[in-house]
């Protein structure tokens, strides 16, 4: 009986959705205005299920966890970043940079709800 260990890897697939990246500015002035720049990302991800501990945990930080979201690795994405899905803002809770098994870099996202949106054509208005 042939037992060999066939070297065989599973590709990441990234198909549950798309999000758009949007950074988290400021204006310099005496009153700081929070606001949104669009990168023009475009980015795919593979949707992951929310555990009972980390609800509970955010539920204990107050934190409204609406997502759980995996990417091909981008460092470039902090929390001070903010995802559009449909219509809804999500800003960047947490963001975990790890090569998985097959050696795929992957970066896993926490998302939480982001309901202050001032877009950057807004702010210009403003000023």
């Amino acid at each position: 009986m042939l037992t060999y260990k066939q070297n065989i890897t599973n590709l990441p697939t990234y198909n549950d959705g798309r999000f758009r990246l949007f950074e988290i500015k400021q204006t310099e002035t005496d009153f700081p205005i929070e606001y949104i720049k669009d990168t023009g990302k475009d980015i795919w991800f593979e949707e992951l299920s929310i555990t009972d501990k980390l609800k509970f945990e955010a539920e204990e930080r107050k934190k409204n966890i609406t997502y759980k979201l995996r990417i091909p690795q981008t460092k470039e994405i902090t929390s001070l970043h903010v995802v559009k899905i449909g219509d809804t803002y999500h800003k960047v809770f947490n963001a975990y940079h790890f090569t998985n098994n097959d050696g795929y870099k992957q970066t896993d996202l926490t998302l939480e709800l982001y309901p202050r949106v001032k877009l950057e054509d807004d702010i210009d208005d403003e000023t």
